[in-house]
């Protein structure tokens, strides 16, 4: 009606919200409150332990899963044999057969972690996954999420995740763990004389193609069709979407594309490429650990136990190895080597207060320190126009500034990479901008607060009832859109459909870019000036 705007509509090329939307995408790092953890565990005492499903047979042998409701869902299926032993740090390897009927009916433990805001049971032994299918389902779209936490924390069993409000709209949800910090993301000279393909590292990356791999063959017992997976997820998930997208190891196990606010684990262009190691440099860096941790040989680091291992610091970082990754993205994209599937992408309007510290590794961002950060963000000296545009005279404008440049520096990665897409691919790629801020939390917020990284996940897979907070009709009226527009998306590649919203195809142009949030929360948040981070041959 004229004079009157849906909260999540918008002014000027904005589209309104006013039907439903798309799946949820992760409630990352520590913005997992104690009190939503609590509230799972409470509701898991209260109910009884579901019936068993009939066995179904997968590689390795038969399972049996839990019925609940118009659901069948299995829980802790394993992928990979464990990486554990002689296989730790090597490439995933078949999962190893059993005999029996298999049980798999709880989450398995966490992969082993140092990241302290996960409190679920830990261990190398981690290379699981979790399905959620509707009964007698045939030929459905397959959503496969990957969590997020920064390569070096994180588990699909988090409550956030739970795929059951997804798989209830007509898909089979899968989620997976995948090797992580230390374990996940180390290269050394003698891991690569032992593999086959003389390489290293990027151990996480490849376990996430082992479950693909898994799902391109198993999926179809579950109901689920796999010529038709969409691959999801959030911050680091988001990154290994781009990587998978990015990676000829992955051709052919995954049809659609869904990041949230994550880029930032590949070079995006020539010019970027310095921030990321190359296999010398990998292996340098495997080759100083071991050495600072008394093991001079593999053998020796593979004695260790998981706990010495974790000791000593370790930034987890994928690099450009020539075999999972060839090279930066623009160039991947211009020699037209991506995997060429529709691209569902954006990011948050407040997420830059949250990783400025991580990207930067530091919190002091003193007016004195300013160029040198806005530098070391950028990768290269800022431009008059990009210190016009976030000045820090101040301590306090330097701070402000550096968050902001933060999630516009960040958004910008998303916002070139469906450019590429749209430029070089034959497939669509779509971009959202969420600048809603749901009520706060009952507990005190210190990660993610307002319109901050991760917060459209639970939006995303319809799980606010996991979160209990003071949810408004409007924010669940939200969550239903953007569920039903992950389904859609899945089902068809397109973010429209029947009942939703009109998403125009990303064309460079801020128009075609969908903005969630209310005026208010638009106007307090506007889009940035993008070509301030543009570099020549981008």
């Amino acid at each position: 009606m004229r004079g009157r705007r849906s909260p999540f509509g918008s002014p000027e090329g904005a589209l309104p919200l006013n039907f439903d939307y798309t799946d949820m995408i992760n409630m990352l790092l520590r913005a997992i409150t104690l009190a939503t953890l609590c509230l799972a565990a409470v509701s898991a005492r209260a109910e009884p332990a579901p019936p068993p499903t009939s066995p179904v047979n997968i590689t390795g042998g038969a399972i049996t899963g839990s019925r609940a409701g118009p659901l069948n869902i299995y829980l802790g299926v394993p992928f990979a044999a464990p990486p554990v032993g002689d296989l730790r740090w090597r490439a995933p390897q078949p999962v190893r057969p059993w005999k029996g009927v298999r049980e798999t009916r709880s989450y398995s433990p966490a992969c082993a972690q140092t990241a302290e805001w996960i409190s679920n049971p830990k261990s190398e032994d981690c290379l699981y996954l979790n399905l959620w299918a509707p009964d007698h389902a045939r030929k459905l779209p397959v959503i496969v999420w990957i969590h997020g936490g920064g390569l070096y924390g994180g588990t699909a069993a988090l409550p956030p995740h739970n795929g059951a409000n997804l798989a209830k709209r007509g898909a089979v949800v899968v989620t997976l763990n995948y090797r992580l910090g230390i374990f996940g993301f180390f290269a050394h000279p003698e891991l690569s004389a032992e593999s086959p393909d003389h390489v290293s590292g990027n151990q996480g990356i490849l376990d996430q193609i082992a479950a693909l791999r898994w799902v391109k063959a198993n999926i179809a017992t579950f109901g689920g069709d796999p010529d038709r997976v969409t691959i999801m997820g959030n911050s680091a998930g988001g990154e290994s979407v781009a990587l998978l997208v990015a990676s000829p190891l992955a051709k052919g196990l995954f049809q659609r594309a869904i990041a949230e606010s994550g880029n930032d684990a590949m070079p995006i262009n020539p010019t970027d490429g310095h921030r990321f190691d190359g296999k010398a440099a990998a292996e340098a860096k495997g080759l100083a650990f071991a050495k600072a941790i008394g093991a001079e040989h593999l053998a020796d680091l593979r004695k260790l136990s998981a706990a010495d291992v974790q000791k000593p610091a370790w930034l987890p970082r994928t690099y450009v190895d020539g075999h999972l990754l060839p090279e930066d993205m623009t160039s991947i994209y211009r020699n037209h080597r991506q995997n060429d599937v529709p691209l569902l992408t954006g990011w948050t309007a407040e997420e830059g207060k949250d990783l400025a510290g991580e990207i930067l590794e530091t919190s002091d961002f003193r007016a004195v320190r300013h160029r040198d950060l806005v530098t070391r963000m950028l990768g290269y000296p800022p431009s008059d126009a990009v210190l016009a545009a976030y000045p820090g005279a101040t301590d306090a404008q330097a701070i402000a500034s550096i968050n902001q440049l933060t999630n516009d520096w960040w958004g910008w990665r998303m916002v070139h990479w469906a450019e590429l897409q749209a430029e070089y691919g034959r497939s669509k790629s779509y971009v959202y901008y969420f600048a809603h801020r749901p009520a706060a939390p009952p507990t005190q917020c210190n990660w993610g607060c307002g319109a901050g990284h991760g917060v459209e996940i639970q939006y995303l897979f319809d799980n606010l009832a996991m979160d209990p907070r003071t949810w408004t009709p409007e924010d669940r009226q939200l969550a239903t859109r953007l569920a039903d527009t992950v389904i859609t998306f899945a089902r068809t590649g397109v973010p429209t459909g029947k009942g939703l919203p009109a998403w125009p195809r990303f064309d460079g142009s801020k128009a075609s870019l969908l903005r969630i949030g209310s005026e208010a929360e638009l106007e307090a948040h506007p889009l940035p000036d993008f070509s301030l981070f543009s570099q020549p041959g981008d």
